[in-house]
């Protein structure tokens, strides 16, 4: 990568931060933070660990009411505005396309939480059990991935796209 090219990709990722933080309503510093702490993290196994990472400098309360507050509640009398200002947010991160409308992608993984009480949302999630004559279901939540598919993959400015082999890579791309 170039210096401009670094240049103009540091000066689009302010962009994309500002107007984020903007879309915030409650706890603007402590969900950014917890965003960097988050790109950053390459060994946290808990939310608790993952506040002591250097560039989250709150305590793990302020972590948990964070989370906790970033979505508004059902309730709230601005909840369509609130999540309104959200979305425009985060759609503004999306890559232009050349077409006419956008592609994502989701990745759902089940998170199993059979043994704690005080989760409220918890529910039946399908769970993969090697155990035969098992059923594949647990109790727990999901968490959701979703992403934005570009238009074309350029294998040279993909950092996420792993160097496989030809015969072993899963996309098949041939140069």
């Amino acid at each position: 990568m170039t210096k401009n090219e670094t240049a103009t990709s540091v000066e689009e990722f302010l962009v994309w931060r500002s107007n984020l933080f903007q879309g915030l309503k409650a706890r603007k510093e402590t969900i950014i933070e917890l965003l960097d702490a988050l790109s950053s993290n390459q060994q946290a196994h808990s939310v608790v660990e993952l506040s002591l990472n250097p560039l989250f400098r709150r305590d793990y309360n302020s972590l948990y009411r964070g989370i906790q507050e970033f979505l508004p509640t059902q309730t709230d009398p601005n909840y369509e505005q609130r999540i309104e200002t959200l979305f425009s947010a985060v759609s503004r991160t999306i890559p232009p396309t050349s077409k006419h409308y956008n592609l994502f992608g989701i990745d759902t993984t089940p998170c199993p939480r059979r043994f704690a009480e005080t989760l409220a949302d918890k529910t039946f999630i399908h769970y993969p059990n090697p155990i035969k004559g098992n059923k594949p279901i647990n109790i727990g939540h999901y968490y959701s991935v979703v992403c934005a598919l570009p238009d074309q993959i350029d294998t040279e400015k993909v950092p996420w796209l792993s160097p496989y082999q030809e015969s072993e890579s899963p996309l098949n791309i041939k140069e």
